[in-house]
């Protein structure tokens, strides 16, 4: 018998299995459809492979101001080629890992025995097991009434294509869509992107989504915010009257839990339409059944998932002061530039802007700016709107984590010039004490 059976070997999933394996335990990690799942296969490490291509596109184009003549010249077909064998380099790595932690990896697709809460039925033979931890992720919905297909993609059909398109309407300005609006107009393709909120990320502060926007069509996206999709016929979508025509559509309005309601139900584990119901230790209504990743519906992100593996795993071996804490949870967006955040974003606020950055001037690219949230004399909150914004975000992430005060991280030096230090200039701005911004006029006192 195992200690542990995981279903699903994404980050949630194979993380959870390296960290019971850590910990002593006989695990099994069983997956249908790729090592890495989503993540590695068809999401993260495929769109942020392409970022950094159009990383270098942006960069050869801008470079003749810098007395460097560069031709680009893009074959679509061998950056394919390169992104698969990117995506299968990784997995291949966490096969390695797997295995040497003594991790058994089952090929197939599981299955809930319907008579016990302890046993899995794989590939016809039924192995049973002291814990179950349900890592079975996500997948893309599209709009009531259409399916995907041809000419209207999801976020896995477009990097299926063997051939970029010429143009591009993407539905839905959350983080995939803004994403894959940047990279794709980077990569030479005719980009609208159609949000129907009043500002793109709506999930998110207006401020950080109306700069997203401003970037986005200062390099040539069309952005329509407050636009509703009235229909959409063959390749063209009637937003608020008007129509936008391109050769392909992808829809970025979501993605719901894979899950199968009926092997659920005849467990008797509770779960709603967003995602399977979880406590803080990662576990079910079930005591013997864990859920991490997307398949509950908290947050659809990859280091999320692996940390909500690392609490179920710590938990299943008996570690019970294991449990999941999302204060100081960094998203990152792979725009251009990138976008950062954790925390909580408002409060008492000091900013520093990427054109007083001795660094962002040395790479010649200054839009964005750092932006730090006080409350009660802690850091509770930052906001990162750079080139490598998901490395600097580490650092507003930790000193959150850790309470620390903006005196404490205003007081640590900082390597010039980094980018990194704009984030502790953005907190001494807090108290109006920057070294690299303008002296504010002084508030005179009133007297009486």
């Amino acid at each position: 018998m195992y200690d542990a059976i995981i279903i699903g070997g994404g980050p949630g999933g194979y993380t959870c299995a390296i960290r019971v394996a850590q910990l002593g335990g006989n695990v099994c990690l069983i997956e249908k459809n790729g090592l890495g799942g989503t993540c590695t296969q068809r999401g993260c490490i495929p769109t942020k492979y392409l970022h950094s291509v159009g990383d270098i596109i942006r960069r050869a184009k801008s470079a003749k101001k810098n007395g460097l003549n560069t031709q680009i010249d893009l074959d679509y077909k061998v950056l394919k080629t390169r992104m698969e064998a990117t995506v299968s380099r990784l997995a291949s790595g966490i096969k390695l890992l797997l295995k040497s932690n003594g991790v058994n990896s089952v090929e197939g697709e599981a299955h809930l025995d319907s008579q016990t809460k302890n046993k899995i039925v794989v590939n016809g033979e039924t192995i049973e097991s002291k814990n179950i931890v349900l890592a079975t992720g996500s997948y893309p919905v599209c709009l009531p009434g259409h399916e995907f297909g041809e000419n209207i993609l999801s976020t896995t059909s477009l990097l299926e294509l063997d051939d970029m398109p010429e143009s591009l309407t993407i539905i839905g300005g959350g983080y995939s869509g803004c994403e894959l609006a940047s990279i794709y107009n980077a990569l030479g393709c005719r980009v609208s992107l159609i949000e129907a909120e009043d500002h793109l990320m709506p999930f998110q502060i207006e401020e950080i989504g109306n700069a997203v926007k401003k970037y986005m069509m200062l390099d040539g996206i069309n952005v329509l915010t407050k636009a509703r999709v009235d229909k959409i016929s063959d390749t063209t979508v009637f937003v608020n009257g008007e129509a936008v025509v391109a050769e392909k559509i992808l829809v970025c309005t979501g993605r719901r839990p894979n899950i199968d309601s009926r092997e659920l139900n005849n467990i008797g584990l509770k779960f709603t339409p967003e995602g399977i119901i979880v406590d803080e230790k990662m576990r079910t209504n079930i005591d013997s059944i864990y859920a991490i990743g997307d398949v509950t519906g908290l947050y659809e992100l990859a280091h999320v998932a692996s940390k909500q593996g690392e609490v179920a795993a710590e938990n299943i071996m008996g570690r019970a002061d294991s449990t999941i804490d999302y204060a100081s949870l960094p998203v990152c967006v792979f725009t251009y530039p990138e976008v950062a955040f954790v925390g909580e974003l408002n409060g008492k606020s000091g900013e520093f802007p990427l054109a007083a950055s001795a660094k962002a001037n040395c790479m010649g690219e200054t839009r964005g700016l750092v932006k730090a949230f006080e409350k009660e004399g802690r850091l509770v909150g930052a906001y990162v709107i750079a080139p490598h914004a998901g490395e600097t975000i580490g650092e507003p992430a930790l000193a959150i984590k850790m309470n620390l005060t903006p005196k404490t991280v205003g007081g640590i030096m900082h390597a010039h010039p980094t980018l990194p230090e704009s984030f502790a200039e953005a907190v001494k701005d807090i108290y109006g004490e920057a070294i690299h911004l303008p002296a504010k006029a002084p508030q005179r006192s009133r007297v009486e």
